[in-house]
């Protein structure tokens, strides 16, 4: 069974990133998501988050190389 998913899940993967990739633009759910941390209890921001947001672009770019 882990060989199954190990072999499958790539290609579930690959599906899925060009089904998102094939949807068209839509505002209001953008608005949704992002009303989404308006929702969350969470302590204050110290920092922007740029920094982190960087780290994350970079590995999504090297995994998408692979």
């Amino acid at each position: 069974m882990v060989q199954q998913w190990e072999e499958t899940g790539p290609e579930l993967e690959r599906i899925r990133r060009n089904a998102l990739r094939g949807k068209e633009y839509d505002w209001k759910e953008v608005d949704d998501l992002l009303r989404l941390g308006e929702l969350a209890d969470l302590p204050p921001r110290t920092t922007s988050g740029l920094v982190e947001m960087q780290e994350i672009f970079m590995k999504a770019h090297l995994h998408e190389k692979d």
